[in-house]
Protein backbone atom coordinates (compact mmCIF):
# COMPACT_ATOMS: atom_id res chain seq x y z
CA UNK A 1 0.00 0.00 0.00
CA UNK A 2 1.48 3.31 -0.70
CA UNK A 3 1.44 6.53 1.46
CA UNK A 4 -0.67 9.07 -0.30
CA UNK A 5 1.69 11.77 1.11
CA UNK A 6 5.34 10.71 0.25
CA UNK A 7 4.49 7.97 -1.76
CA UNK A 8 6.57 5.34 -0.05
CA UNK A 9 5.08 1.90 -0.39
CA UNK A 10 4.46 0.18 2.66
CA UNK A 11 4.85 -3.99 2.27
CA UNK A 12 2.12 -6.29 3.78
CA UNK A 13 4.19 -7.66 6.47
CA UNK A 14 4.62 -3.87 7.70
CA UNK A 15 1.31 -3.25 8.02
CA UNK A 16 0.75 -6.38 9.55
CA UNK A 17 3.23 -5.78 12.47
CA UNK A 18 2.10 -2.10 12.95
CA UNK A 19 -1.21 -3.98 13.64
CA UNK A 20 0.30 -6.25 16.21
CA UNK A 21 2.65 -4.29 18.07
CA UNK A 22 0.15 -1.03 18.04
CA UNK A 23 -2.63 -3.01 19.12
CA UNK A 24 -4.98 -1.52 16.24
CA UNK A 25 -7.87 -2.69 13.41
CA UNK A 26 -6.47 -3.81 10.34
CA UNK A 27 -9.10 -2.31 8.36
CA UNK A 28 -9.16 1.12 10.79
CA UNK A 29 -4.89 1.43 9.94
CA UNK A 30 -5.46 1.06 6.11
CA UNK A 31 -7.86 4.28 6.04
CA UNK A 32 -5.84 6.20 7.89
CA UNK A 33 -2.94 5.57 5.71
CA UNK A 34 -5.37 6.43 3.07
CA UNK A 35 -6.13 9.69 4.67
CA UNK A 36 -2.26 10.54 4.93
CA UNK A 37 -2.94 10.68 8.76
CA UNK A 38 0.20 8.32 9.84
CA UNK A 39 3.44 7.19 8.68
CA UNK A 40 4.74 3.62 9.56
CA UNK A 41 8.25 3.30 11.03
CA UNK A 42 10.63 0.41 9.42
CA UNK A 43 10.01 -1.17 13.25
CA UNK A 44 6.39 -0.70 12.73
CA UNK A 45 5.81 1.72 15.21
CA UNK A 46 2.99 4.92 13.95
CA UNK A 47 3.64 7.86 13.94
CA UNK A 48 0.91 11.26 13.27
CA UNK A 49 1.00 13.31 10.96
CA UNK A 50 -0.15 17.00 11.49
CA UNK A 51 -1.86 19.88 9.33
CA UNK A 52 -0.12 22.54 8.66
CA UNK A 53 -1.25 26.49 9.17
CA UNK A 54 -2.53 26.49 5.31
CA UNK A 55 -4.72 23.45 6.10
CA UNK A 56 -6.53 25.11 8.75
CA UNK A 57 -6.88 28.08 6.88
CA UNK A 58 -8.78 26.30 4.48
CA UNK A 59 -10.86 24.43 6.93
CA UNK A 60 -11.72 27.62 8.81
CA UNK A 61 -12.47 29.56 5.25
CA UNK A 62 -14.83 26.24 4.47
CA UNK A 63 -16.28 26.48 7.88
CA UNK A 64 -17.30 30.23 7.46
CA UNK A 65 -18.97 29.89 4.16
CA UNK A 66 -21.14 27.11 5.36
CA UNK A 67 -22.15 29.54 8.85
CA UNK A 68 -22.52 32.12 6.21
CA UNK A 69 -24.75 30.16 4.01
CA UNK A 70 -27.01 28.63 6.85
CA UNK A 71 -25.55 25.27 7.96
CA UNK A 72 -23.99 23.79 10.09
CA UNK A 73 -20.21 23.55 10.56
CA UNK A 74 -18.93 21.46 13.66
CA UNK A 75 -16.82 19.86 11.31
CA UNK A 76 -15.95 19.47 7.36
CA UNK A 77 -13.87 17.73 5.22
CA UNK A 78 -11.04 19.90 3.02
CA UNK A 79 -8.97 18.80 -0.22
CA UNK A 80 -4.97 19.70 0.79
CA UNK A 81 -2.55 21.06 -1.58
CA UNK A 82 -1.60 17.39 -1.84
CA UNK A 83 -5.14 16.24 -3.10
CA UNK A 84 -6.24 14.03 -0.12
CA UNK A 85 -9.14 14.70 1.27
CA UNK A 86 -9.30 15.26 5.41
CA UNK A 87 -11.92 15.89 7.86
CA UNK A 88 -11.47 18.56 10.73
CA UNK A 89 -13.02 19.73 13.90
CA UNK A 90 -13.75 23.61 13.73
CA UNK A 91 -14.29 25.78 17.26
CA UNK A 92 -15.42 28.66 17.93
CA UNK A 93 -18.31 28.95 15.83
CA UNK A 94 -20.45 31.89 15.24
CA UNK A 95 -23.25 31.88 12.99
CA UNK A 96 -24.08 35.27 13.28
CA UNK A 97 -20.86 36.90 12.60
CA UNK A 98 -20.14 34.14 10.10
CA UNK A 99 -16.48 33.05 12.31
CA UNK A 100 -15.20 29.82 12.71
CA UNK A 101 -11.44 28.42 13.75
CA UNK A 102 -9.57 25.49 13.55
CA UNK A 103 -7.01 24.20 16.12
CA UNK A 104 -3.36 23.28 14.47
CA UNK A 105 -2.78 19.58 15.68
CA UNK A 106 0.69 18.99 14.73
CA UNK A 107 0.74 15.01 15.24
CA UNK A 108 3.52 13.39 16.61
CA UNK A 109 6.23 16.32 15.64
CA UNK A 110 6.73 17.89 18.84
CA UNK A 111 8.93 20.90 17.05
CA UNK A 112 6.05 22.81 16.28
CA UNK A 113 5.68 26.09 17.51
CA UNK A 114 2.19 27.06 16.43
CA UNK A 115 0.45 23.54 18.07
CA UNK A 116 -2.32 24.56 19.24
CA UNK A 117 -2.86 27.84 17.68
CA UNK A 118 -6.37 28.71 16.72
CA UNK A 119 -6.58 29.92 12.83
CA UNK A 120 -9.80 31.73 12.39
CA UNK A 121 -11.85 32.47 9.39
CA UNK A 122 -14.63 35.44 9.13
CA UNK A 123 -16.97 35.53 5.54
CA UNK A 124 -18.93 38.23 4.45
CA UNK A 125 -20.86 39.28 1.31
CA UNK A 126 -18.55 41.19 -1.37
CA UNK A 127 -19.33 41.31 -4.69
CA UNK A 128 -16.38 38.89 -6.01
CA UNK A 129 -14.81 36.41 -4.40
CA UNK A 130 -11.82 37.96 -2.28
CA UNK A 131 -9.28 36.81 0.29
CA UNK A 132 -8.02 39.43 2.89
CA UNK A 133 -5.62 38.63 5.76
CA UNK A 134 -6.76 40.16 9.00
CA UNK A 135 -4.95 40.35 12.51
CA UNK A 136 -2.25 38.01 13.13
CA UNK A 137 -1.13 36.76 9.99
CA UNK A 138 2.75 37.77 9.29
CA UNK A 139 3.45 40.63 7.08
CA UNK A 140 6.64 40.57 4.90
CA UNK A 141 8.89 43.15 5.40
CA UNK A 142 12.20 42.13 4.24
CA UNK A 143 12.51 41.90 0.32
CA UNK A 144 13.22 38.27 -1.10
CA UNK A 145 10.46 36.38 0.72
CA UNK A 146 7.72 37.96 -1.57
CA UNK A 147 6.31 41.41 -1.59
CA UNK A 148 7.03 43.55 0.55
CA UNK A 149 4.14 44.49 2.94
CA UNK A 150 1.89 42.25 1.22
CA UNK A 151 0.96 39.23 4.11
CA UNK A 152 2.29 35.97 4.14
CA UNK A 153 0.01 33.58 2.63
CA UNK A 154 1.77 31.30 0.70
CA UNK A 155 -0.02 31.48 -3.08
CA UNK A 156 -1.03 28.00 -3.36
CA UNK A 157 -2.91 27.90 -0.26
CA UNK A 158 -4.92 31.12 -1.47
CA UNK A 159 -5.75 28.81 -4.25
CA UNK A 160 -6.90 25.76 -1.86
CA UNK A 161 -8.69 28.38 -0.39
CA UNK A 162 -10.72 29.41 -2.90
CA UNK A 163 -11.59 26.00 -4.24
CA UNK A 164 -13.07 24.69 -1.26
CA UNK A 165 -15.33 27.95 -0.09
CA UNK A 166 -16.68 27.60 -3.68
CA UNK A 167 -18.09 24.14 -2.63
CA UNK A 168 -20.06 25.82 -0.54
CA UNK A 169 -20.74 29.27 -2.41
CA UNK A 170 -20.09 29.96 -5.83
CA UNK A 171 -20.78 33.67 -5.79
CA UNK A 172 -19.19 36.94 -4.32
CA UNK A 173 -17.58 36.43 -0.54
CA UNK A 174 -14.71 37.93 1.03
CA UNK A 175 -13.02 35.64 3.39
CA UNK A 176 -10.62 37.34 6.12
CA UNK A 177 -7.94 34.90 7.65
CA UNK A 178 -7.11 36.29 10.92
CA UNK A 179 -4.65 34.40 14.18
CA UNK A 180 -6.24 35.83 17.56
CA UNK A 181 -2.72 34.97 19.25
CA UNK A 182 -0.79 35.16 16.05
CA UNK A 183 1.34 37.84 16.92
CA UNK A 184 1.83 37.15 20.14
CA UNK A 185 3.34 33.65 19.41
CA UNK A 186 5.47 34.78 16.25
CA UNK A 187 6.99 37.58 18.96
CA UNK A 188 8.86 34.38 20.08
CA UNK A 189 10.12 33.00 17.11
CA UNK A 190 12.39 33.44 14.63
CA UNK A 191 9.96 35.15 12.40
CA UNK A 192 10.58 38.80 13.10
CA UNK A 193 14.62 37.99 12.36
CA UNK A 194 13.74 36.41 8.97
CA UNK A 195 11.47 39.32 7.85
CA UNK A 196 8.00 38.65 8.66
CA UNK A 197 6.54 40.69 11.70
CA UNK A 198 3.04 40.91 13.07
CA UNK A 199 1.55 37.33 13.32
CA UNK A 200 2.43 33.87 12.01
CA UNK A 201 2.81 32.47 8.24
CA UNK A 202 -0.20 30.65 6.17
CA UNK A 203 1.85 27.69 5.05
CA UNK A 204 2.79 24.48 3.61
CA UNK A 205 3.48 22.23 0.56
CA UNK A 206 1.30 19.18 1.39
CA UNK A 207 -0.80 20.28 4.22
CA UNK A 208 0.52 18.09 6.65
CA UNK A 209 3.03 17.93 8.79
CA UNK A 210 5.88 15.40 8.97
CA UNK A 211 6.28 14.11 12.58
CA UNK A 212 9.64 13.99 12.64
CA UNK A 213 12.84 15.69 12.86
CA UNK A 214 15.24 16.95 9.83
CA UNK A 215 17.36 13.66 10.42
CA UNK A 216 13.82 11.71 10.96
CA UNK A 217 13.16 12.81 7.55
CA UNK A 218 15.90 12.02 6.03
CA UNK A 219 15.82 8.14 7.23
CA UNK A 220 12.37 8.55 4.93
CA UNK A 221 13.70 9.47 1.94
CA UNK A 222 16.67 6.84 2.69
CA UNK A 223 13.81 4.15 2.80
CA UNK A 224 11.93 5.99 -0.36
CA UNK A 225 15.28 5.69 -2.66
CA UNK A 226 16.83 2.48 -1.47
CA UNK A 227 15.06 -0.02 -4.28
CA UNK A 228 15.30 2.34 -6.95
CA UNK A 229 18.53 1.28 -8.64
CA UNK A 230 17.84 2.01 -12.30
CA UNK A 231 16.07 4.94 -12.63
CA UNK A 232 14.94 7.53 -10.14
CA UNK A 233 12.83 10.91 -10.33
CA UNK A 234 13.30 13.08 -7.21
CA UNK A 235 10.53 15.63 -7.02
CA UNK A 236 9.94 19.30 -5.15
CA UNK A 237 6.65 18.13 -4.63
CA UNK A 238 3.36 16.48 -5.83
CA UNK A 239 2.54 19.16 -8.40
CA UNK A 240 6.01 18.30 -10.30
CA UNK A 241 5.38 14.81 -9.72
CA UNK A 242 2.25 14.49 -11.25
CA UNK A 243 3.23 16.87 -14.80
CA UNK A 244 6.63 14.50 -14.92
CA UNK A 245 4.13 11.57 -15.01
CA UNK A 246 1.47 13.40 -17.47
CA UNK A 247 3.87 15.24 -19.46
CA UNK A 248 6.92 13.50 -19.76
CA UNK A 249 5.62 10.02 -19.16
CA UNK A 250 7.81 9.09 -16.24
CA UNK A 251 6.96 6.08 -14.16
CA UNK A 252 5.34 7.24 -11.29
CA UNK A 253 6.86 4.21 -8.99
CA UNK A 254 10.31 5.68 -9.56
CA UNK A 255 9.21 9.36 -8.39
CA UNK A 256 10.10 9.74 -4.66
CA UNK A 257 8.56 13.57 -3.02
CA UNK A 258 11.56 15.13 -1.14
CA UNK A 259 10.58 18.59 -0.82
CA UNK A 260 14.09 20.45 0.56
CA UNK A 261 15.61 17.01 0.55
CA UNK A 262 15.88 17.09 -3.30
CA UNK A 263 19.55 17.05 -3.12
CA UNK A 264 20.14 14.73 -0.05
CA UNK A 265 17.72 11.92 -2.13
CA UNK A 266 19.61 12.32 -5.34
CA UNK A 267 23.28 12.25 -3.38
CA UNK A 268 22.44 9.17 -1.20
CA UNK A 269 20.50 7.38 -4.34
CA UNK A 270 22.55 4.96 -6.04
CA UNK A 271 20.14 4.77 -9.65
CA UNK A 272 22.40 4.71 -12.44
CA UNK A 273 20.09 7.50 -14.11
CA UNK A 274 18.60 10.60 -11.79
CA UNK A 275 16.26 13.13 -12.79
CA UNK A 276 14.91 16.12 -10.68
CA UNK A 277 11.61 17.69 -11.19
CA UNK A 278 11.32 21.21 -9.62
CA UNK A 279 8.66 24.20 -9.63
CA UNK A 280 10.14 27.71 -10.17
CA UNK A 281 10.46 28.65 -6.68
CA UNK A 282 12.04 25.44 -5.45
CA UNK A 283 14.76 25.63 -7.78
CA UNK A 284 15.08 29.08 -6.64
CA UNK A 285 15.36 28.09 -2.94
CA UNK A 286 17.77 25.14 -3.46
CA UNK A 287 19.90 27.17 -5.49
CA UNK A 288 19.85 29.78 -3.14
CA UNK A 289 18.58 32.28 -5.74
CA UNK A 290 16.99 35.67 -5.57
CA UNK A 291 14.81 36.45 -8.54
CA UNK A 292 14.86 39.80 -7.80
CA UNK A 293 18.38 40.28 -8.45
CA UNK A 294 17.96 39.58 -11.77
CA UNK A 295 14.82 40.91 -13.21
CA UNK A 296 14.25 44.75 -13.04
CA UNK A 297 9.95 44.18 -12.17
CA UNK A 298 7.95 44.14 -9.21
CA UNK A 299 6.39 40.50 -8.35
CA UNK A 300 5.47 39.38 -4.76
CA UNK A 301 6.23 35.47 -5.98
CA UNK A 302 8.17 33.41 -8.34
CA UNK A 303 4.92 32.62 -9.47
CA UNK A 304 3.75 35.32 -10.44
CA UNK A 305 7.04 36.45 -12.57
CA UNK A 306 6.52 33.44 -14.60
CA UNK A 307 2.90 33.81 -15.44
CA UNK A 308 3.77 37.73 -16.02
CA UNK A 309 7.46 37.09 -18.19
CA UNK A 310 5.24 34.18 -20.21
CA UNK A 311 2.96 37.17 -21.76
CA UNK A 312 5.70 39.49 -21.99
CA UNK A 313 8.98 38.05 -22.18
CA UNK A 314 8.95 34.28 -22.57
CA UNK A 315 12.49 33.55 -24.15
CA UNK A 316 14.18 34.92 -21.62
CA UNK A 317 11.91 32.98 -19.04
CA UNK A 318 12.98 30.23 -20.30
CA UNK A 319 16.49 31.56 -20.91
CA UNK A 320 16.64 31.77 -16.99
CA UNK A 321 15.10 28.79 -15.68
CA UNK A 322 17.37 26.70 -18.37
CA UNK A 323 20.70 28.42 -16.70
CA UNK A 324 19.27 27.27 -13.59
CA UNK A 325 18.70 23.54 -14.01
CA UNK A 326 21.81 23.37 -15.78
CA UNK A 327 23.30 24.48 -12.25
CA UNK A 328 21.48 22.39 -10.19
CA UNK A 329 22.29 19.93 -12.47
CA UNK A 330 26.34 20.02 -12.91
CA UNK A 331 26.10 20.70 -8.63
CA UNK A 332 23.81 16.78 -8.30
CA UNK A 333 24.51 15.15 -11.41
CA UNK A 334 20.79 14.69 -12.59
CA UNK A 335 18.75 15.58 -15.19
CA UNK A 336 17.19 18.58 -14.34
CA UNK A 337 13.26 19.94 -15.39
CA UNK A 338 11.70 22.81 -14.40
CA UNK A 339 7.82 23.15 -14.69
CA UNK A 340 5.24 26.19 -14.38
CA UNK A 341 1.75 25.71 -12.97
CA UNK A 342 0.34 24.74 -16.07
CA UNK A 343 2.35 21.81 -16.82
CA UNK A 344 4.80 23.74 -19.52
CA UNK A 345 8.66 23.19 -19.09
CA UNK A 346 10.48 25.72 -18.43
CA UNK A 347 14.06 25.25 -18.28
CA UNK A 348 15.61 21.58 -19.05
CA UNK A 349 19.41 20.27 -19.01
CA UNK A 350 19.80 16.41 -19.57
CA UNK A 351 23.11 15.09 -19.48
CA UNK A 352 25.02 12.86 -21.76
CA UNK A 353 25.08 9.56 -21.37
Amino acid sequence: MRDPVSGREYPEALIKTAVEINGIRYDALIEEIKRGRVVLLEDGKILKRGYTTGTCATAASKAAALLYAGKEAKKVEVTTSAGIKVEMAVENADAEESIACVRVDSGDYKGDTFSGLLICARARQFPVFAIRAGKGIGIIKKAGLGKVGAPDIYPHILMDIETNVKEVIAGGMEIEIFVPEGEKIAKDTVLPMLGIEGGIPIFGATGFIEPYTEDGYKHVIDALIRDKKELIGVSTGEKSKRIAVEKLNFPVDNIVVAGNFVCYAIEKSKAKKKVIFAMPAKICDLLEIDAHDHFDLEFSTVAELVERLKSTDYERLKSFFHALAADLARKNGADVYVFDNSGDTLGSFIRCP
